[in-house]
C-alpha cells in the first residue's frame, strides 16, 4: 500500500490502475494532507488515498 494525494478525477484513477495495477483501496475519514498535488496529474489534490493491488 502507498499513501498518495488524488484530485478525485476518475480518469486519474484509471491511469493509476493502468500504469501501476493499483486501485484506490481506502479514503480515510480523517484526512492527512501530505501534498497539495495529485500523484497522477499534478492538479490540486482533494483526498489522501491508500492505493494498493488486489491479488
Amino acid at each position: 500500500f502507498i499513501k498518495a494525494m488524488w484530485c478525485g478525477d476518475t480518469e486519474c484513477e484509471k491511469a493509476v490502475k493502468e500504469r501501476m495495477a493499483a486501485t484506490a483501496r481506502c479514503i480515510p475519514f480523517e484526512q492527512e494532507k501530505i501534498s497539495d498535488k495529485c500523484v497522477c496529474c499534478g492538479k490540486e489534490a482533494k483526498h489522501m488515498v491508500y492505493w494498493g493491488r488486489a491479488y
